[in-house]
C-alpha cells in the first residue's frame, strides 16, 4: 500500500470533482429556468391553470434533454466522489495498520 499514491490521486482529482459538482448544480438550475420558460409558453398557448402549465413544461423536449444532462452530471460527480472517498479510506486503513504494527513491535520488546 502506497499512501502517497492515494494522496496524489486525491489531489489530482479534486478539481475534476469540483467541475463535476458545478455541472450538476448548473444542470439543476437550468431545469428550473427551462420549466419557467415552458410554463410561460404554455400560458401564452392558452393553458391558464398552473398545473396544466407545469404538465406542459415537464413534457417539453428541452426539459427531458436537461434531465438526461443532469443524470450524466450526477453520475460523473458521484463516481469521482466515491473514488476520492476510497482513496481516503485506503490512507486511513494504512494508517491503522501502521499503528497496529508499531504497537505489536513495542509489545514484543
Amino acid at each position: 500500500m502506497n499512501p502517497e499514491k492515494h494522496a496524489e490521486f486525491i489531489a489530482m482529482n479534486a478539481s475534476q470533482y469540483a467541475v463535476a459538482k458545478s455541472k450538476r448544480i448548473g444542470a439543476e438550475l437550468k431545469l428550473k429556468t427551462i420549466k419557467a420558460h415552458a410554463m410561460r409558453d404554455a400560458l401564452e398557448n392558452g393553458y391558464a391553470q398552473v398545473s396544466a402549465q407545469e404538465r406542459e413544461a415537464y413534457a417539453s423536449e428541452l426539459y427531458i434533454l436537461t434531465i438526461n444532462e443532469l443524470m450524466e452530471a450526477v453520475k460523473v460527480e458521484e463516481t469521482l466522489k466515491y473514488e476520492l472517498e476510497a482513496s481516503r479510506l485506503s490512507i486511513d486503513i494504512w494508517r491503522t495498520r501502521e499503528a497496529s504494527e508499531r504497537l505489536a513491535v513495542r509489545s514484543h520488546e
